[in-house]
């Protein structure tokens, strides 16, 4: 119940009034008689006629109170609000993102969600039943928490059962899921989330239900470990989200050891890079730790931890007796950790343990090595630089090869894709080159007028990378020659090969990414396992999920799992936040249905309705009643005796 008009219980203060004038007493005359033996007879005689006397006494003041009662609350306009009714089915979807872990007044914004998902059941009524999702789960556990039913119990046990995910929203997939249960423009779709926007085009009408308000945060976004000349080096982005200039302690943690510390002053709205480095001897596969000892809003982004990997060499093989060739140099440039071995098409026989086999085409005994590299360990991953028609990989089918002698000129590169990052090939110009049509496993990253000029591919677990002409010879075309773009394009794409040599590793390749250091909701492929080993990951909570294949996808907690092999402890690793969007707190004001018209329309609109006509009833009633005991009780009679009133 609700009052329209709640400033009517203000009148309550007339009632301490009404008890008051009830005892003041009447001013009665004093007179002699000469007796008064005769009136106390009388008067005993009347009262012992008239029961509860007391009672009646004070039944008056009680009318009058409960009277006064009644018209105030008829006065505030109290209301019902009677659900509303959908004739088709609804579908209530409650965001459990990261975000709405965000801490306000006390609660989360997950558990304000829960309670506007309980008052929603509880004023919306359908036909159809109420079926209830969430927008993060695991692959073991989808979307549906409740299936439709009309049962208002199982939906409240299922509201009070959704589970805290520490993954970013995405909303794409949940939103797919619902569309195949809504059948007919009957059928509603409510989303309680804390932020509407950016929200993905779909076909469902979806009515916003907002929760959370401004939040403050001072959180992690950037996390690298690594080993660089024999010094470790971890880098910490924190990112202040407020409106003040804040000074951050930002404490270093080995094995959750503190290990050294540092104070940082980050001005509003800006992110800082904070440096610890040192001499990694014994810290070597300990899980280094970043924590901000700070209290705000949200604290899943105070911490960020990795494992510190050794760094071991990488072994590239290049196949290639091109004289005027500029890469020998520009891989070994790559790091002091590269193990570069060369030989001549003539000596090829095999990539043996090489992570990286490149495979240079421009001469004609290095093309008829490429047509040996089918025989690459499956392990590597294969760069081909001016192939022609002898990609291994590619069959007659997949299209025909045709040199391009004209000048050729870059016309596009696929700017958001990971090896393309801060790259920019646009002015590289080509004297010849080949040009075919794509496999359906290619992608092109740089395109010209004549087809794809660089394409990357994936198949069975191993990359490839391809040129489609003498990349780096300077007499064919000034890509090696384009600085900085041309080595940190071959940089990016030796970093992307080298992490898809690791146990554990990710779908997409990220630059910057650490070694064993993963986001949440990022799937982690697991390969180097022996045939019929056992594997099962330990999450942080101590939960253990079988691996059933290669692919993990339950990186939905913030810290430290462990891969087991046959119950023996294999690799740790770490799944972090990192996600800037989710740290800003972003949030939409709390909004009611949109399109109210058409929620009224369709009946699902939560009814007002006004009961004060009842408690006025009441109060004319009580009115009746005090009226008649008042009149029932009689006026007093006076009395003569002697000459004298009394």
């Amino acid at each position: 119940m609700q009052f329209l008009n709640p400033a009517a219980f203000y009148l309550l203060g007339v009632i301490p009034i009404v008890v008051a004038l009830h005892f003041l007493k009447l001013r009665r005359h004093t007179h002699l008689v000469p007796s008064i033996m005769l009136w106390l007879t009388t008067d005993e005689d009347r009262r012992a006629n008239v029961p509860f006397q007391r009672l009646r006494n004070l039944l008056l003041p009680i009318l009058q109170i409960l009277f006064l009662l009644l018209v105030i609350f008829s006065a505030a306009r109290p209301a019902l609000r009677r659900p509303g009714f959908i004739p088709g089915r609804a579908i209530l979807i409650v965001d459990n993102s990261a975000s709405m872990l965000s801490a306000e007044t006390g609660e989360t914004r997950l558990n304000l969600a829960k309670r506007a998902a309980h008052k929603h059941i509880e004023e919306v009524a359908t036909g159809g039943g109420m079926m209830l999702m969430v927008t993060s789960a695991t692959e073991s556990d989808n979307y549906i928490r409740e299936a439709f039913t009309t049962d208002t119990a199982k939906l409240r046990s299922a509201i009070e059962n959704i589970p805290q995910s520490h993954v970013p929203r995405n909303l794409r997939p949940v939103f797919d899921a619902a569309s195949r249960y809504v059948e007919s423009t009957q059928d509603k779709v409510f989303l309680i989330s804390d932020n509407f926007e950016n929200l993905p085009e779909t076909s469902l009408s979806v009515h916003k239900i907002g929760v959370g308000s401004d939040a403050e945060n001072i959180g992690i976004v950037r996390f690298s470990v690594e080993i660089v000349r024999d010094q470790y080096e971890v880098l910490v982005g924190i990112r202040n989200f407020t409106d003040t200039v804040r000074a951050v302690d930002v404490e270093l943690a080995v094995e959750n050891a503190t290990f050294d510390s540092k104070t940082v002053s980050i001005p509003s709205k800006a992110t800082k890079p904070v440096l610890f480095s040192g001499d990694p001897e014994g810290l070597v596969d300990k899980v280094i730790r970043v924590h901000l000892p700070t209290e705000d809003d949200f604290m899943l982004d105070n911490s960020a931890a990795a494992v510190l990997s050794d760094v071991s060499q990488f072994r590239i093989l290049l196949v290639s007796d091109n004289q005027k060739s500029l890469l020998p140099a520009l891989l070994e440039a790559y790091g002091e950790h590269v193990d570069l071995h060369e030989v001549v098409p003539a000596d090829y026989v095999g990539t043996g343990n090489s992570e990286i086999a490149v495979f240079d085409g421009s001469t004609p005994a290095g093309r008829e090595a490429l047509g040996r590299s089918v025989g690459a360990a499956p392990g590597t991953h294969l760069i081909f630089i001016n192939p022609g028609n002898n990609l291994p990989f590619i069959g007659e089918a997949d299209g025909t090869v045709e040199d391009m002698a004209a000048p050729i000129h870059v016309i596009q590169t696929a700017e958001a894709h990971p090896l393309m990052t801060n790259v920019s090939l646009q002015d590289v110009r080509v004297l010849k080159s080949t040009s075919r049509t794509l496999p359906l496993l290619g992608h092109s990253l740089v395109e010209t007028e004549k087809g794809a000029l660089i394409w990357i591919a994936q198949a069975a677990g191993r990359q490839f990378l391809i040129f489609e002409f003498d990349a780096f010879n300077p007499e064919v075309s000034n890509f090696a020659t384009t600085l900085p773009d041309a080595p940190l394009f071959v940089y990016q794409s030796l970093a992307r090969f080298e992490s898809g040599t690791a146990t554990l590793r990710p779908l997409e390749f990220t630059d910057g990414q650490t070694r064993h250091a993963f986001r949440t909701g990022e799937s982690v492929r697991i390969t180097a396992i022996a045939e019929g080993a056992t594997v099962h990951i330990e999450k942080p909570d101590k939960e253990t999920v079988e691996g059933a294949d290669s692919l993990f996808t339950e990186t939905d907690q913030v810290g430290v799992y462990t891969l087991y092999a046959d119950n023996r402890p294999l690799e740790r690793f770490t799944v972090n936040l990192l996600d800037a969007d989710t740290s800003a707190l972003s949030h939409s004001a709390t909004t009611t249905e949109t399109d109210t018209s058409a929620s009224i329309e369709n009946g699902f609109q939560p009814m007002t309705q006004e009961v004060w006509r009842f408690p006025a009833l009441l109060a004319c009633i009580v009115l009746l009643l005090e009226w008649w005991f008042y009149h029932r009780e009689g006026v007093p009679v006076t009395r003569r005796l002697g000459g004298a009133t009394a």
